[in-house]
């Protein structure tokens, strides 16, 4: 009922096992809820996607 309501406000649910784990929203230029620890996954020199990718889309927007 609730994911029904989500997508059609234009969000994309990604579940897995039944727990919703990412939450985006394709209207936004970085939106992203996530309910796993990707900083578990993140080294300074090994970044998780994450973590690299809104750091870039902060750079985009920060020059446009």
């Amino acid at each position: 009922m609730f994911l029904v309501a989500l997508q059609s406000m234009g969000l994309t649910v990604v579940p897995k096992d039944n727990v919703l784990e990412i939450v985006e929203y394709a209207g936004h230029p970085w939106f992203l809820a996530c309910q796993f620890h990707p900083e578990y996954k993140s080294r300074p020199l090994a970044p998780h996607p994450l973590f690299r990718d809104f750091v870039a889309a902060s750079y985009r927007h920060k020059q446009a």
